[in-house]
């Protein structure tokens, strides 16, 4: 989700608190900024470029201690500018918000890393699209909704469980639909299944097969499903040839979905990566391409973060 949109959440969460919902409202102001907060390692972009940002992004600012500082840090600051207020109180409040931006970002498809630096490991619900309309709709009521009874509060609280609920249903519909209509003439391993990126009906899907990648999208109202790619595994050894590069950790960390092309070119080994999760405007978001001389020396190797068309040069020194 973009910024914005958790400083909303932030902000809608707060008509919990008993409290009016206002932006003079110091609670209000620390739930909302508190959202939005994690997102701070988007200053990494300031210094570095696409390709560090994305390896850090959701990473250590979306943890559970980094939240709690964050939260302690707005805190702080919001006590000097109003002098008056419970700082117990207060600094509840802004966890909570802090708290809400991992989580919404967990309940999508790229996930965060919530207990970083003790495990690098991503958790992720891969329920919600980026930016999700019920959500939204849910928040302004909390927000623009006056004297919040406590059985409205309830209510909408009672109407957001049950929605991710349902999301958890349709995602699980759609892996049934993949599995019984499609994948019946193949022995697959696993089935991947996320929100499309735009349509709330609609969801993204990768098959992986013992000779085949196959990406597509289901239709939950009509159960169509649309195959958009179907790739030929590459080779063990190109594997191996790939995955013992710093782009390789890189992808294999970044992406659990990815493919290998692989094709000779002047007497060089190209290959060719693509992480298969995110299909936009014809083409797949995020690329890498390595190229090797004849000796499997690699000549030059980069990062092609949301369009193929951008290059930016990985060293093995990163």
């Amino acid at each position: 989700m973009d910024p914005v949109t958790h400083g909303v959440i932030g902000l809608a969460i707060s008509a919990f608190s008993g409290d009016p919902v206002s932006l003079s409202n110091p609670i209000s102001l620390g739930c909302a900024i508190g959202a939005m907060a994690p997102d701070v390692d988007v200053v990494v972009r300031l210094f570095k470029d696409d390709f560090h940002y994305l390896k850090h992004h959701r990473g250590l600012s979306h943890s559970i201690p980094s939240l709690l500082a964050l939260a302690g840090v707005i805190t702080f600051g919001l006590g000097r500018i109003y002098g008056d207020v419970n700082y117990l109180s207060l600094f509840i409040w802004t966890f909570i918000g802090t708290f809400s931006h991992t989580f919404f970002d967990i309940l999508n498809s790229y996930g965060a890393k919530l207990l970083a630096p003790f495990t690098q490991k991503k958790f992720k619900a891969s329920i919600l699209m980026l930016y999700d309309p019920i959500i939204s709709i849910l928040c302004l009521l909390l927000i623009f909704k006056r004297n919040n009874s406590n059985l409205f509060l309830s209510s909408t609280a009672l109407i957001f469980i049950m929605y991710l609920i349902a999301r958890y249903m349709m995602r699980k519909r759609a892996e049934r639909i993949v599995e019984k209509n499609y994948i019946s003439g193949y022995k697959f391993k696993k089935v991947d299944v996320l929100p499309a990126l735009m349509a709330f009906h609609k969801w993204d899907f990768v098959v992986d097969t013992n000779s085949h990648s196959i990406v597509g999208q289901v239709n939950l109202i009509n159960k169509k499903i649309t195959v958009r790619k179907k790739f030929k595994k590459p080779k063990d050894e190109i594997l191996e040839l790939f995955n013992s590069t710093n782009v390789g950790k890189y992808f294999n960390e970044f992406s659990p979905t990815l493919h290998i092309d692989y094709f000779e070119e002047m007497d060089n080994l190209v290959l060719k990566c693509i992480d298969l999760r995110y299909y936009l405007k014809d083409n797949f978001m995020h690329h890498a391409t390595i190229v090797y001389d004849e000796q499997r020396n690699i000549i030059e190797s980069f990062f092609h973060p949301y369009s193929i068309n951008k290059y930016i040069p990985v060293t093995e020194n990163i």
